[in-house]
């Protein structure tokens, strides 16, 4: 009898201890309430062509709302470099949280006419005339730039040379870009080259990949006559899809290699 009251005893002991530990009675927050948001920082991007695009930044307070509460946002001007109704504006600068819920969203739209390839920063602010700020994420800094994305019909039209260390061309001399002949190739024309016979034919053929990386063959060699006589012409280099700019920044012309060749667009 002893020993089946210890095992009685243990058994009971061991099922407070279960139903004591059960996550339904885990303590819940219940005290004053207080706003923040979400995350101090995020990231985004404009797609060239789209006009705008609209993202949002969360924000939250300590416990669900006791009741409908309105929660407003706005921008730190000194710390930010985007300007509030040229580069952005705030969709609805006040939301109002529901009872019940903790977690709400402010609507931001940012316009491509103010984006740049290097990054713009906004940082807001949050406040509440019913519930207090909390001593953490009080602002938050959103990032955006200018993507642009894989795109072949910008590389087409009268370029300018602005560097071409194997002297060909003048800095700022004209020179002619075209399409093709591959759908991810446009051409360099060579008419306005003074130092090769075969200038109307002669063109340096760019095949581009998605991220931007190019190589570069010439159609024809290049005849510059005398001691050098005709010559392939080589080279890697990059392309900017935002602007059409072209960087060769490695060109051969026969066995003289390490040329750079760049060209921006008018």
């Amino acid at each position: 009898m002893k020993k089946f009251l210890s095992y009685f005893l243990l058994a009971s002991f061991i099922t407070l201890f279960v139903v004591s530990c059960s996550p339904d009675d885990e303590p819940t927050y219940d005290g004053d309430n207080f706003a923040s948001f979400a995350e101090t920082s995020s990231e985004a991007t404009v797609v060239k062509g789209s006009t705008s695009k609209v993202v949002t930044v969360s924000y939250t307070t300590l416990s669900d709302a006791k009741s409908d509460t309105e929660v407003k946002i706005s921008v730190d001007a000194s710390k930010s470099t985007a300007v509030e109704g040229t580069d952005f504006k705030i969709v609805s600068a006040t939301e109002t949280l529901p009872a019940g819920q903790k977690v709400g969203t402010f609507k931001i739209q940012l316009f491509e006419s103010g984006a740049l390839e290097t990054q713009k920063v906004i940082t807001f602010k949050i406040s509440s005339p019913s519930v207090p700020s909390a001593i953490f994420n009080q602002t938050h800094e959103l990032r955006y730039s200018l993507e642009c994305p894989f795109n072949m019909s910008v590389f087409s039209g009268n370029y300018k040379v602005v560097a071409d260390t194997w002297e060909d061309y003048s800095i700022g001399a004209q020179i002619a870009v075209q399409q093709g002949p591959a759908a991810n190739q446009f051409k360099i024309l060579a008419n306005t080259n003074p130092y090769i016979s075969n200038g109307s034919t002669a063109s340096m053929i760019v095949t581009v990949q998605n991220n931007g990386d190019v190589t570069v063959a010439s159609n024809e060699g290049f005849m510059y006559g005398g001691a050098l006589g005709t010559v392939a012409v080589k080279g890697t280099g990059t392309v900017n899809f935002c602007t059409g700019d072209i960087n060769i920044s490695s060109l051969a012309f026969g066995t003289y290699a390490g040329y750079k060749f760049v060209l921006s667009k008018n």
